[in-house]
């Protein structure tokens, strides 16, 4: 039933008009999927609240680097899968995953970024719309101009692999090793969902990620207060993402 639903139908739930169908959605994997929404649609021009309130899908339409984006907030796979199904479905060409990771090798830095070329699927949700053994990837044009707009601002980047996990309080020393040891770069929630989702759809995907806590060192514990000027690195990193990721996105709709 829901899998046969129309653009029409999607764009319903979703309280747009074909009109206001955006040119990227930029989904943000974060706790409170309110206030992290709202603070990253600060830095797009015009964003305006869409939630619809029958649904229940808190979202922001706004524009930057002449596009329309849409930015929406979701805890792990199944919220990431549910939001990127129904924008894309809806006519969204691009999606791309923001938000945070751990790090899974030692040497990266608090506020570094990853560009994943592909994340690992053990997600929980994938596998409903890729087969298994197919690559949950990024495009490989997006994510390169991705990182070489980071890498311009000054930012460390990296684009190794990284392992999308659907129980973060389940990360035990013994299970981080064994990722670092088969050499991902890092850990998160959604974004092998979101990059599976877009891939079944044929839409572009990539995804840019903020260090946060270092799995290795065990340093920035999401267990212990975040000192503010770490919470600075962090809160200055945001802006930065976006405008390279918009940037990229916007390069490469003026050239198609």
């Amino acid at each position: 039933m829901y899998r046969e639903l129309t653009a029409e139908d999607h764009r319903r739930i979703l309280a747009i008009s074909a009109d206001e169908v955006p040119d990227v959605l930029l989904l943000l994997g974060v706790f409170d999927v309110y206030e992290g929404a709202a603070r990253f649609a600060t830095y797009l021009d015009d964003a305006r609240y869409m939630r619809n309130a029958r649904k229940g899908l808190p979202s922001w339409l706004g524009r930057s680097h002449g596009l329309k984006v849409a930015v929406a907030g979701s805890f792990g796979g199944p919220m990431a899968a549910m939001h990127a199904h129904s924008w894309i479905a809806a006519g969204t060409p691009t999606v791309v995953q923001l938000g945070w990771y751990g790090a899974l090798q030692a040497g990266s830095g608090l506020g570094d970024v990853i560009v994943p070329r592909h994340a690992e699927r053990q997600d929980g949700v994938s596998d409903w719309y890729l087969p298994k053994g197919i690559l949950a990837d990024a495009t490989p044009a997006l994510a390169s101009a991705i990182a070489a707009n980071l890498i311009a601002a000054g930012v460390g980047v990296s684009e190794r692999a990284i392992y999308s996990t659907p129980a973060l309080l389940a990360e035990s020393r013994e299970v981080i090793a064994d990722w670092s040891r088969h050499g991902y770069h890092g850990v998160d929630m959604e974004t092998a969902a979101t990059f599976a989702v877009a891939k079944h759809f044929g839409a572009e995907r990539a995804a840019a990620l903020i260090r946060f806590d270092d799995l290795i060192n065990e340093e920035h514990s999401m267990a212990e207060e975040l000192k503010a000027e770490h919470l600075g690195v962090l809160r200055g990193r945001e802006p930065q993402v976006v405008d390279a990721v918009l940037a990229a996105v916007g390069a490469r709709k003026a050239h198609s």
